[in-house]
């Protein structure tokens, strides 16, 4: 059986870091700067207020028509990124100080669920055997290579999982880290958004094939031959668009994958009332529907999908002081 992880900033969180947008860009906004249009970009995004990664960089592709030419934009773009980055680095430090418990939920995602959907889940997995798990994040940071000792290898998690890979598709914090949209129709500036500096270093499926990394193929594969697909801790933001479309469409075949949407909402409680519990599972499934333009009847969808709120993808603890010590 081929499960199909697809991991966003909640995973990181999850796991101590204060690696959401607010708490950057706090850091971003205090930093002094002397160039004009840094200002005015930081100006403009602090006026939008926006929650998640994803809404700042659809924000910066409207910021665009702000900018009187592309290398304006491309200077803005680039002094966040080089100061993310350095955040970035500082926080990912922190998973060292951890240590991992149990992957039990990771082998195992029906685990998470509720009992009707976890039937669903053992039902539509029963007769496909031992599990081999890929990975596609949306994170730069190398949380996942540190908890699970990956390095770049098919491993055993237990005698009947294996992790083949873990892919960057965003890049990571050291090599081929991109930041932008999903598709140039997203660049406001009509001056700017057909020209191929900023479309491959803004539009995030042309930067990859820009780099030549390979990694839209690869990923576009994974997606195809999943059996299931597990979303934890995504936005579901219009600027990753390009793989809510294709799970979308698998989700609207004959031999679709079963969904699991494990997001991570601190308003929302697994231990609410059932008929609260319910009401949100609904409101995920209807947001699937419309983001991922998914063609089936919502009553259709709900089957095929298993939805459960806020929870945590490894146990972990954190590591004595001597340990501790001792990774730093």
């Amino acid at each position: 059986m081929e499960i199909l992880y697809i991991i966003g900033n909640g995973l990181d969180i999850a796991h101590h870091m204060k690696t959401s947008y607010q708490d950057f860009f706090k850091y971003y906004l205090a930093l002094l700067t002397t160039d004009i249009d840094v200002i005015a970009m930081k100006k403009d995004i602090n006026h939008h207020k926006y929650e998640t990664w994803a809404d700042l960089e659809i924000g910066m592709g409207i910021y665009s028509s702000q900018c009187t030419d592309k290398g304006v934009f491309l200077k803005c773009l680039s002094d966040m990124k080089t100061n993310l980055k350095e955040y970035l680095k500082k926080e990912s430090e922190k998973i060292s100080l951890y240590r991992i418990l149990s992957v039990s939920g990771f082998e195992y995602p029906g685990s998470f669920l509720d009992p009707e959907p976890r039937n669903r889940y053992d039902r539509f997995c029963a007769r496909k055997g031992a599990s081999n798990i890929n990975v596609i994040t949306l994170n730069y940071t190398p949380t996942l290579e540190y908890l699970l000792n990956y390095q770049n290898n098919t491993i055993n998690i237990t005698s009947r999982t294996t992790l083949s890979t873990i892919q960057h598709v965003h890049g990571t914090l050291d090599r081929m880290m991109v930041m932008g949209v999903n598709d140039s129709s997203q660049i406001s500036n009509t001056n700017i958004n057909t020209d191929l500096d900023v479309i491959e270093e803004f539009v995030k499926p042309e930067y990859n094939d820009a780099c030549m990394n390979n990694k839209n193929t690869i990923c576009e594969s994974l997606i195809q031959r999943a059996d299931v697909i597990v979303l934890y801790g995504t936005s579901l933001g219009q600027s990753d668009e390009k793989w809510w479309k294709l799970i979308g469409q698998r989700m609207s075949k004959d031999n679709f994958p079963l969904l699991v949407y494990l997001p991570y909402d601190e308003k929302k409680d697994q231990t609410a009332q059932p008929n609260h519990l319910r009401r949100w599972t609904m409101q995920s499934i209807r947001e699937i529907r419309e983001k991922f333009d998914i063609q089936l009847e919502e009553k259709i969808l709900a089957y095929r999908m298993c939805v459960a709120f806020n929870k945590s993808l490894f146990q972990i603890t954190q590591k004595t002081s001597s340990s501790a010590k001792a990774v730093n």
